[in-house]
């Protein structure tokens, strides 16, 4: 994430604490923060329920 949008982050997230932000810096605090946590993370496939049973069954 670059600096641009952890400085807007910042200053949402203090309009937020001290009740002064509208709803639309609201959502633009929710979409930076999203953004925010998922930086950097790999999005691995996501397991089906037959993957967990078939480790289980094998065990």
């Amino acid at each position: 994430m670059d600096k641009r949008k952890v400085n807007r982050l910042n200053t949402l997230f203090e309009k937020m604490v001290s009740d002064d932000a509208n709803i639309n810096e609201r959502r633009e605090l929710d979409q930076l923060y999203q953004e925010y946590i998922n930086d950097g993370r790999d999005h691995p496939r996501r397991k089906s329920l037959n993957d967990s049973f078939r480790k289980i069954a094998m065990n």
